[in-house]
């Protein structure tokens, strides 16, 4: 696995739910998204998405995402995240 190319591919990814409103992000926690995706390099990247209140109090949602190849790279993915809050506002960026 080439952790450049899945690092691209993370924030790439990411950026597909960084554009969702908070609600459309909501409605997806309890509900895990994952799927492959071919990298520049040829190879085949598994690309994990999960969504969680990372603060229940103030409803904050953490939008996660794992890029990992086949082997012993599932055990230690690339990953990225955010948080948004329910006025569609990014926390901590």
């Amino acid at each position: 696995m080439d952790k450049n190319e899945a690092k691209a591919i993370a924030e790439s990814e990411l950026e597909s739910y960084r554009a969702m409103p908070y609600e459309q992000i909501a409605a997806k926690i309890g509900y895990p998204e994952s799927f492959e995706r071919p990298g520049s390099d040829g190879e085949s990247y598994r690309v994990e998405f999960d969504c969680f209140y990372d603060d229940s109090y103030d409803r904050n949602i953490r939008v996660s995402c794992n890029v990992s190849y086949s082997g012993w790279t599932d055990f230690f993915p690339v990953s990225n995240d955010f948080i948004i809050a329910p006025d569609g506002s990014f926390v901590g960026e």
